[in-house]
């Protein structure tokens, strides 16, 4: 027998990677609550349905709002990500917002059910949303170092898969303890909205629990020695030359500028596609838990099983055919009438979902240089809400002028058509094989 003294280093250095793909996985596990109770199948119908005027004038004011989280994420995120490359704290910076998102998010216990609660509402939802995009930033370039690049697009695919399976069961828990039982359980008041309030501290909670094991023990963090006047200075001085540079890198201009529009459509649909479904369709609240369910299991799915084909045959392929699907599919919500047929649709919607996203992540660390990643994902974060204001604003004035909410729903086509155009001069840089 040889004996190889390597060995025990490895199998450390191996479970160890293990342990950090876990952590990462983890929080995209943990933000999803938000995404999932918050922004989609709880709190959303909720404003709707008891603090807006009307659901029309709800679903327009929701756009609005998140337009100008949007702006916030926009002006913010390159500058955060410049400065956490330059100061090596990336993890510093992933709790600054995720605590930011949380405190907002369980705030919003008090939005009590009357129009006087709206702008509290709203202000509320600003906050944390912002919080919760700009969080994307600092944990897409935590990949990089959690992930090589032979591996990146299947890791992508776990992470966008475990969100949204984290999605599904924090969407279950809060459903089966909150919203379903009658008489409601802990003695909550239905005509104060009791239940549907708790839902936001009770994802909080989940954020705030599942996110703690990257934010604590994710990979170690650079501190910088300089002092924080200067890494502010040489941050906003790289973003400068990485934008007048922008020219010399083709296929990452590209890939932003296409970014720029199907992250849009993505995030329009599922912010909007519920209220569509509790609005214009009429779904109880019954039929929305298990409308609910059917999309995470179908985007978790479609994440997991593309992010093999991402590392198989490249992830430029599997965002070009998930645009085409969701164009395609988003097109026709406007046309379906039936309850059945819509949720069928949504179902499609949520396969193309997670592979889009998990994909465009992917290639974008294997395009960005090592020690700048953070400070790309900045602007990758900038293209994909640079037109979310505009975006969601639009859903809200197509749905106001035309007194439908499908027809809002149905604008996020032209994003995709765009996003689909911009994709085509993007150049994958070759993998190793996995």
């Amino acid at each position: 027998m040889t004996a190889t003294s390597a060995t025990p280093e490895k199998v450390m250095d191996k479970a160890g990677r293990r342990r950090q793909v876990l952590y990462w996985c983890m929080y995209d596990w943990a933000n999803s609550a938000y995404g999932a109770v918050v922004l989609s199948f709880v709190f959303a119908p909720y404003f709707l349905a008891r603090v807006a005027e009307d659901p029309v004038h709800g679903q327009a004011q929701w756009g609005f709002a998140i337009s100008i989280s949007a702006i916030c994420v926009a002006i913010l995120s390159p500058m955060l990500g410049a400065l956490a490359d330059q100061g090596g704290r990336r993890r510093t910076w992933l709790a600054v917002c995720t605590l930011a998102a949380i405190v907002a998010t369980t705030a919003m216990w008090w939005v009590r059910p009357d129009p006087s609660s709206l702008t509290f509402a709203l202000t509320l939802l600003v906050v944390s949303n912002a919080g919760f995009e700009l969080g994307y930033v600092f944990y897409n370039a935590l990949l990089t170092d959690v992930a090589p690049d032979e591996l990146r697009g299947r890791v992508s695919g776990m992470g966008w898969a475990a969100g949204y399976f984290g999605g599904l069961a924090s969407l279950a828990l809060v459903y089966l303890m909150l919203v379903i039982p009658d008489p409601p359980l802990f003695g909550l008041d239905p005509a104060q909205a009791q239940p549907a309030r708790l839902s936001s501290p009770v994802s909080a909670l989940w954020f705030l629990v599942f996110s703690a094991p990257l934010i604590l023990f994710g990979p170690k963090e650079r501190p910088s020695p300089e002092s924080a006047a200067t890494i502010v200075r040489k941050g906003l001085a790289d973003i400068w030359q990485t934008v007048r540079q922008l020219p010399t890198t083709p296929s990452i201009a590209w890939l932003l500028l296409a970014h720029m529009f199907f992250a849009d459509g993505v995030s329009s649909i599922f912010i909007f596609g519920p209220l569509v479904a509790k609005g214009a369709f009429g779904f109880s609240d019954t039929q929305m838990l298990f409308f609910g369910v059917s999309i995470y299991v179908a985007a978790g799915t479609g994440a997991f099983i593309f992010g093999w084909i991402d590392d198989w045959i490249g992830a430029k392929p599997v965002v070009m055919v998930s645009i085409v699907a969701l164009a395609v599919v988003s097109v026709s919500i406007v046309l379906l009438d039936s309850q059945r047929a819509f949720w069928i649709a949504s179902c499609i919607l949520g396969i193309f979902f997670g592979p889009v996203q998990a994909s465009g992540r992917s290639l974008m660390s294997r395009l960005a240089p090592p020690d700048k990643v953070a400070k790309y994902f900045g602007l990758y974060a900038l293209a994909g809400r640079a037109t979310g204001p505009l975006g969601a604003a639009m859903i809200g004035w197509v749905t106001l002028a035309t007194q439908n909410q499908k027809a809002g729903i149905a604008v996020v086509a032209v994003s995709f058509v765009l996003g689909f155009l911009f994709m085509l001069p993007v150049r994958e840089p070759r993998k190793q094989k996995a």
